[in-house]
């Protein structure tokens, strides 16, 4: 498979991807705010992307790219997770917790776009 049809290939199935998240509203279900539920995808998909096209032209292989990607979807999951307990405990008053919990959902759908792509995205060879 070519180059061209594996980026198209990966990118199709983003945006597929990306069709059923916002229809079914999985960060909401997941525990995003409901409010900006559907923009952090929106935020966080360009984001994703330009990060997947750097790795690439920095000639990082697939699996570092996968493994890093997940690790960070994971970290900032947490991360937006935490932010969410702290701000519902405070009452929504501890402003530094609701950044957490935005900036990290935003976070989360970039890493988990970066790494959708990277499965299917092929690794530039070094010459």
């Amino acid at each position: 498979m070519t180059h061209i049809k594996r980026l198209t290939l990966s990118l199709l199935g983003l945006a597929m991807l990306v069709g059923l998240a916002m229809t079914f509203n999985v960060t909401q279900y997941l525990g995003a705010h409901p409010w900006w539920s559907g923009k952090v995808i929106w935020i966080g998909i360009p984001i994703g992307a330009l990060l997947s096209l750097l790795t690439w032209g920095l000639h990082v292989a697939r699996l570092p790219r996968l493994i890093g990607f997940g690790a960070f979807t994971i970290l900032s999951f947490s991360l937006a997770h935490i932010g969410k307990s702290r701000f519902a405990a405070s009452y929504a008053e501890d402003m530094f917790a609701g950044q957490m919990w935005y900036f990290g959902w935003v976070a989360t759908c970039a890493f988990c776009a970066a790494t959708l792509i990277s499965i299917f995205w092929p690794t530039r060879q070094k010459h």
